[in-house]
């Protein structure tokens, strides 16, 4: 396998449900991810949320590495959005290859074009991911908690 000087990355369409899927399953600690006609109509209803966009990176045919990325309205900061990032994952025979931080770059390149105040994440603690966000500079000067609900 030879390892791409520069990862191609792109938005992500419904055609790209079955990567999408089988990647968010790694994310997803065991929890169910929707599949055929229903988890379809969810990336239709994700795709279709102003704001919001999914980023994937390819390798061999097929997407190994995503991050969706949220663009929200804001009325503070001057009324600059505020972006945040989720479900960043890389399929685990891809790490370390500069696939997630290809996906990332995108997305934070996207939110500064938007003239986002701010971009914020969540991981969790359990992925031991601190440091791979640290390199791309996110810092934790803010407080990040997490409420379960389900």
């Amino acid at each position: 396998m030879t390892i791409e000087a520069k990862p191609r990355v792109r938005e992500l369409s419904r055609y790209d449900f079955p990567d999408l899927r089988e990647l968010l399953t790694h994310y997803s600690g065991g929890k169910p991810v929707p599949d055929g006609a229903e988890g379809e109509a969810i990336l239709y209803e994700i795709l279709a949320m102003p704001g919001t966009s999914l980023f994937g990176a390819e390798c061999e045919g097929r997407i190994v590495s995503t991050a969706m990325l949220s663009i929200l309205p804001n009325l503070t900061f001057g009324g600059r959005p505020l972006a945040r990032i989720e479900n960043v994952v890389t399929l685990p025979d891809f790490r370390a290859r500069g696939f997630a931080a290809a996906v990332m770059q995108k997305a934070i390149d996207k939110a500064k074009s938007k003239n986002c105040a701010d971009i914020s994440l969540l991981s969790p603690k359990s992925l031991n991911a601190e440091g791979f966000y640290r390199k791309l500079g996110f810092k934790d000067d803010t407080i990040g908690l997490h409420l379960s609900i389900g």
